[in-house]
């Protein structure tokens, strides 16, 4: 179960072009999505965005429901932040919790800038280990929840949001993300989210490079592995359609459909809830 939301949060990870620095208004807004696996809903997501000036404050919230629930009380929270730069993010710290009972860890990943990481696991069982990824691979870098930042601040600015490549780091394993841009085309209404019309498409492929980072209490092995080897199912290469869309007057494009395969069936991601302002 927990690997269903960072399929879904990757889905938005992009590369931006260059783009002049064109003035844009604040924007905001918190969004209610329903996640649903092989048909069948599974995880209820919760997500304030906020664009304001020269930074970005963005989080998520996601427990399990339905059947799902009857067998684990599964919660995340994510948190990112970080500057604008006209159409460029610059991640500063991305904060992930994960709950399951009566285990939890938070897991914070600090940008220290010139690909250089600080990655704090809490609990820690072993001994905290240097950084093992050369920094060079992890320059430009983001963080999953700052990629969808850079692609809706692109969009806020009237620049090309879905093209390019950008390598993502998630606190334990780096992978690229090449995106395609697919167009504007019609959404058609789902009876499960609030949206149907005009969206731009965007293709993301995720690409393992390698993980997991050996920051002290994730492998047993020193030696890195690639992101999805962890499930046998998994193909070497994820790919994920997401369509975005301002859903009515005075709110910001956000993502209205998330769609990928994954070993446990097809993952659909629908907005349900929208309200413009992050809190």
């Amino acid at each position: 179960m927990p690997r269903l939301l960072p399929i879904a949060i990757a889905a938005l990870t992009g590369a931006l072009l260059a783009a002049n620095p064109a003035a844009a208004a604040d924007a905001s807004a918190r969004m209610t999505y329903d996640v649903y696996v092989g048909g069948v809903r599974m995880l209820e997501v919760t997500s304030g965005v906020s664009l304001a000036g020269d930074r970005y404050d963005v989080e998520l919230s996601a427990h399990v429901v339905g059947i799902a629930a009857t067998f684990s009380d599964w919660r995340s929270n994510v948190q990112s932040s970080g500057a604008l730069d006209g159409a460029r993010v610059r991640p500063a710290r991305n904060v992930v919790e994960r709950i399951n009972g009566d285990d939890a860890r938070t897991t914070t990943i600090s940008f220290l800038g010139g690909g250089r990481m600080d990655v704090d696991i809490v609990p820690r069982k072993k001994p905290k280990r240097e950084q093992t990824i050369p920094p060079e691979q992890l320059v430009h870098a983001v963080d999953p929840l700052s990629g969808v930042v850079s692609i809706l601040q692109a969009l806020r600015l009237g620049s090309e949001a879905c093209k390019g490549a950008v390598p993502v780091f998630d606190g334990r394993r780096l992978y690229r993300a090449d995106l395609t841009d697919g167009g504007t085309v019609t959404l058609q209404k789902s009876d499960l989210g609030i949206y149907g019309g005009s969206a731009l498409r965007c293709t993301a492929s995720l690409t393992p490079v390698v993980g997991d980072f050996n920051f002290g209490d994730e492998r047993r092995s020193p030696k890195p592995t690639e992101y999805f080897q962890r499930s046998s199912r998994a193909s070497e290469q994820r790919v994920v359609d997401t369509w975005l869309a301002s859903p009515g007057a005075g709110l910001p494009a956000v993502p209205v459909r998330i769609q990928s395969e994954s070993p446990w069936g097809l993952v659909i991601v629908h907005l349900r809830a929208i309200t413009a302002g992050a809190s």
